[in-house]
């Protein structure tokens, strides 16, 4: 038997799963973790409840699949994007409160950043316009209010990459993550001294950019007993994990679109090169090729909010009955017309990045006595919808065809918010076989590192198979664009009290 090990470091989760050579799942193991939000925007995990998981899951795979660590013959690792993680030279952690990526605290410093009278060649050079989101942006505030631990950083590392380290004792990072720094010219991809001098940080506390599917390491003496793989083990570099999910989901050529909803919720596109265009995000696929995006930081976030802190009878209802509580809030929502009688809901509880700004904030529109828990699920499902077709809207504006969206990730689970969403885009919504995500396209990174697949793509396109087709229903397409037009003009409107919001004394 010889296996596949894929990683994951999720927001909500962390996961680990073992494959076969064709993609098929042997063994999963998941351990639940929580984000801490010590204050408005701020959104940190420790690095060390990161490894404590892996090592945990590692060893309940192995365990479950009955398998020898010898039969593990490569690793690939993938994780939540964006995060700083400080090693010192002697390897140790500087700190256990690291910025997620939807942590807004450096909003402050990508607005100075974007003010600068040269940002249009620095939004040329990395294909994107600065936000607090970015890797490179974060360091900068760890340099400006944590200056002890940035003059004692040796390495900033991602999270997945923290991992890798710790695995093998090697410092890197791929191009997906680099090119989501704000530090990595998008032509040459390659560390840009003109972004990190705009920047303001250190070159030298940088890893090497590295491909994603290449070997950096093996697993090390020191920690292969305590994990449960062989000494020797090789190690691949991995990837962000949307850019995985995205690989796993067959985001693997140009008029392919992958619609990845998890806590956060990301719409995708395959192009050969960057759309230079302000209000989109692009970022290095795990292969050759980029991903112009767009990006909710707050999707199936919000509505785990919503079903925690709004929904707690209906969730109490679900559980006596046995019932998923997801299922049973969608069936709710279900009953309801749709666009929700009227209602709009504006997904910022974590802030915006390009369509909006950090300061953004989640917003009910539309309420009245008759407004029921159906209404309110419906309007978070619906809302997100809206938000991603204006990524769509703008793609298209570009010169881009979209056929049809690819619908994966948790909120591909259940039928209701597929359809809504075609109905709402005007495209067929699929959805994929394959449900892992991020941690099956790491372990395929990790098989073509050692040649077991030709290359990324043949990789991708072998796992991604469609399960269910929704074409979107034309007798709701009036009311939707109408509520459309209205969600985009309240967006706008809504921006400038976002900001008073935020300076509120």
């Amino acid at each position: 038997m010889k296996l596949l090990l894929g990683i994951d470091i999720g927001t909500q989760s962390i996961r680990c799963g073992l494959f076969d050579f064709e993609g098929n799942s042997v063994a999963l193991a998941a351990k639940s973790q929580s984000m801490s939000t010590p204050k408005p925007g701020w959104a940190t995990q420790s690095p060390l409840t990161w490894w404590q998981a892996v090592v945990e899951n590692i060893q309940k795979v192995i365990s479950t699949a009955k398998a020898k660590p010898e039969d593990i013959v490569a690793v690939g690792c993938c994780g939540l994007m964006h995060s700083p993680v400080p090693i010192a030279s002697n390897g140790h952690i500087l700190t256990e409160e690291v910025q997620l990526y939807c942590d807004k605290r450096a909003a402050e410093l990508a607005e100075e950043i974007s003010n600068q009278a040269n940002i249009s060649r620095l939004f040329f050079l990395a294909a994107n316009m600065p936000t607090s989101n970015w890797f490179g942006i974060k360091i900068k505030w760890i340099k400006k209010h944590e200056p002890a631990i940035y003059q004692n950083t040796y390495k900033f590392l991602t999270a997945k990459d923290f991992i890798n380290f710790m695995l093998t004792g090697e410092t890197c990072i791929d191009h997906s993550e680099a090119s989501g720094s704000f530090l990595m010219d998008q032509e040459l991809e390659t560390w840009s001294n003109e972004l990190i001098e705009a920047v303001g940080i250190d070159k030298e506390k940088l890893p090497e950019i590295h491909k994603a599917s290449s070997i950096i390491g093996h697993v090390r003496k020191e920690v292969a007993d305590s994990v449960g793989l062989k000494a020797g083990t090789p190690v691949v570099c991995g990837g962000g994990d949307m850019l995985c999910s995205l690989l796993a989901s067959g985001l693997t050529g140009e008029g392919k679109v992958v619609d990845l909803t998890g806590t956060g919720s990301v719409i995708s596109f395959f192009g050969n090169r960057p759309i230079l265009d302000k209000r989109i995000m692009n970022l290095r696929h795990v292969m050759p090729g980029w991903v112009p995006f767009g990006c909710i930081d707050s999707a199936g976030g919000a509505f785990r909010w919503l079903r925690d802190v709004l929904a707690k009878k209906e969730t109490e209802i679900a559980r006596g009955l046995g019932r998923d509580e997801y299922d049973y809030l969608c069936e709710l929502a279900q009953k309801t017309n749709y666009g929700a009688d009227g209602i709009l809901f504006f997904p910022y509880l974590m802030g915006e990045r390009t369509l909006g700004s950090p300061f953004s904030r989640a917003v009910f529109l539309g309420m009245n006595q008759g407004t029921t828990m159906g209404h309110l699920v419906r309007a978070v499902l619906e809302g997100i919808a809206f938000e991603h077709k204006r990524t769509i809207e703008i793609v298209e504006n570009s010169g881009v065809k979209v056929e049809v969206v690819y619908h994966t990730g948790g909120g591909a689970k259940g039928d209701l918010w597929s359809q809504i969403k075609a109905d709402i885009y005007g495209k067929p919504v699929c959805t994929l076989y394959n449900t892992e995500g991020g941690v099956l396209g790491a372990a395929l990174l990790a098989g073509v590192g050692i040649g077991i697949y030709e290359n990324e793509s043949a990789a991708g396109n072998k796992v991604a198979r469609i399960k269910k087709e929704f074409q979107p229903d034309e007798s709701k397409a009036e009311r939707y664009n109408y509520l459309y037009a209205l969600y985009k003009n309240v967006h706008d409107l809504l921006q400038d009290s976002f900001v008073r919001l935020a300076a509120m004394p």
